[in-house]
């Protein structure tokens, strides 16, 4: 019986031991390096999820749009704000 299994290594130390061990069970494997398509510069996983990017594009929209009634406060009017 042929089986196919996909394994996502959270890091290279995981992904390096993963070979090692199929190449130690004699495993056929392909190793596919992904590169990560996350809006994220610092690849935070809360941009992994369509939702979370989708709600963010439309606040974005409604602010530019007028449609918010949220205001872009300058660094200044903040730390006021806050006290600071």
């Amino acid at each position: 019986m042929e089986a196919s299994i996909i394994i996502h290594p959270r890091n290279r130390k995981e992904a390096s031991l993963l070979k090692k061990v199929l190449k130690a069970l004699d495993a056929q494997f392909v190793f596919k390096e992904e590169k990560s398509e996350s809006l994220s510069p610092s690849d935070d996983p809360y941009f992994d999820i369509p939702e979370n990017v989708a709600e963010l594009e439309r606040r974005i929209e409604n602010l530019k749009t007028g449609k918010s009634k949220s205001k872009i406060l300058s660094i200044e009017a903040q730390k006021e704000l806050l006290g600071l």
